[in-house]
């Protein structure tokens, strides 16, 4: 159990302590509910993250999410709702023993103290004042939010210059972060893989990139996934960003750009791909081809629709850059294909099963692009796009063993990538290092390239920066 979840002790005192306050029964359950919601929600957060209630938690609370959840944490749900009324329950009793038994000043003395206790940085009232400071981030003129983040002589679209180097391909594995690499049985593919490729080991996850939409948005633009603008589905009404993503380099570069996705619905990730000017692929353009799935379509599907893009643009007479998301690892125990129980030997738990089937696959997707002699000129990146949700579960208890870490995983020179595998990256890297290691040549310029000093710590800029951060994001949506 984490620490975090001792908040709920100030947040007990506090709602018994309120309670109390009130004569009329009404207006004292009135206030045990409410407050009830901010606990339950609180440890909602922290089993999910693993911390209070932030921008992530703010974003996912749109309806289309609120019902995808319900479907995967089946459990979690029913179990949010037992709690929340047993809490109600016990709380209203308790309110009513200290309105008895204990002096009104004890009781105001007692709600000050709790209030104090969880009024420190990173506290739970420290991050719902960040995602006040982000959602009320205003829409400027897009010049001006770059100057908020120092970012000068930033080359706008219509400046754009590009030039082509080798194919690209991206592998954003759902959850699959560096702790699976411990497990000899379930990741023997990847292992092998590290081994003879380049390895970046470090790699911290950070803020506006630690959920699906958010990861994928972070590595085609360089930029967080925070957005000023009081909605919980951002980008969605936007139908362009001012932004310079990886989509507006390669086309100007004459790439063949396509994202193959499990279901374009899922978490919104459809239309911000097609916003970023990239076709989106999908169990829609494979009717009845292919056994349904959660979301779509099962992973082993999802490689193979890649090879299928892959055939079909080496025909043409083009560069091309494929970008590839699998969705079947995705917490808390994943999504299990019958057709892999003959491939992979049985496992402790499904999401081991579910793991050891998604390192099988891509295995055998790269083994693919070795025999068509693809790797000869193509550039792959394989990487999570966040660290595994939940807590609890026999997979998070042995992946929590560790210090928990993304990877990059890349068949490109490290110096075409101009990094060595002992510097620390970050997600916002992930633009520049995709261009530098298939050898594009552009005039481009992501966040990356603003914060060059040595050791420099980008997690911690994200951190001090969000509000400028979600101004820019928020100014650079464009309307039709």
């Amino acid at each position: 159990m984490p620490l975090s979840t001792l908040i709920v002790l100030p947040l007990f005192i506090i709602t018994i302590a309120f309670a109390s306050l009130f004569k009329q029964k009404k207006w004292q359950m009135l206030n045990i509910t409410l407050l009830t919601i901010f606990i339950v929600m609180e440890l909602t957060s922290i089993y999910f993250s693993g911390g209070f209630i932030d921008y992530q938690f703010y974003v996912n609370l749109n309806i289309n999410d609120i019902i995808e959840g319900l479907f995967i944490f089946k459990l979690q749900a029913a179990l949010v709702i037992v709690v929340f009324f047993a809490l109600i329950f016990l709380l209203s009793k308790l309110a009513d023993l200290c309105k008895r038994k204990c002096h009104l000043v004890f009781r105001l003395l007692l709600a000050f103290v709790a209030i104090i206790s969880i009024s420190y940085h990173n506290g739970p009232f420290s991050r719902l004042y960040e995602i006040y400071q982000v959602t009320s981030a205003p829409r400027e003129p897009f010049e001006q939010a770059l100057q908020s983040l120092n970012m000068t002589h930033y080359t706008n679209k219509d400046q754009l210059v590009s030039h082509q180097g080798k194919n690209i391909i991206v592998l954003s594995l759902e959850s699959f972060e560096q702790g699976f690499f411990d497990f000899e049985d379930i990741t023997p593919n990847l292992q092998k893989l590290r081994q003879n490729y380049t390895f970046f080991a470090n790699m911290p996850m950070s803020p506006g990139s630690s959920w699906t939409t958010a990861s994928m948005y972070t590595y085609m633009t360089g930029m967080p996934f925070l957005i000023g603008g009081y909605t919980t589905s951002p980008l969605m009404r936007a139908n362009e960003t001012n932004l310079v993503s990886l989509g507006d380099v390669l086309k100007k570069a004459g790439y063949q750009t396509r994202y193959v996705i499990a279901g374009p619905e899922f978490a919104g990730i459809g239309h911000t791909v097609d916003m970023l000017g990239i076709q989106v692929i999908s169990e829609k353009n494979y009717v009845g081809q292919y056994p349904s799935a959660p979301f779509g379509l099962y992973d082993k599907d999802i490689f193979d629709i890649a090879k299928k893009q892959i055939t079909q643009m080496r025909q043409n007479n083009q560069p091309f850059a494929l970008f590839v998301s699998t969705i079947s690892t995705h917490a808390p125990n994943g999504f299990d294909d019958e057709r892999m129980k003959p491939i992979i030997s049985p496992k402790s738990d499904n999401m081991s099963f579910v793991a050891a089937s998604l390192d099988h696959n891509l295995g055998i997707f790269i083994n693919h692009l070795k025999d068509e002699g693809l790797l000869e000129n193509t550039v792959f990146y394989i990487f999570p796009d966040h660290l595994m949700m939940g807590s609890g579960t026999p997979m998070i208890n042995r992946l929590s063993q560790k210090e928990r870490k993304l990877y990059l995983l890349t068949n490109a020179n490290t110096q075409d990538l101009q990094k060595t595998t002992d510097q620390t990256i970050y997600q916002i890297d992930l633009p520049r290092l995709i261009l530098n290691g298939a050898k594009v040549e552009s005039n481009a310029k992501f966040l990356t390239d603003y914060l060059t000093e040595p050791n420099f710590d980008k997690k911690q800029f994200i951190e001090q920066n969000k509000s400028n951060i979600a101004t820019l994001n928020n100014s650079a949506q464009v309307f039709k």
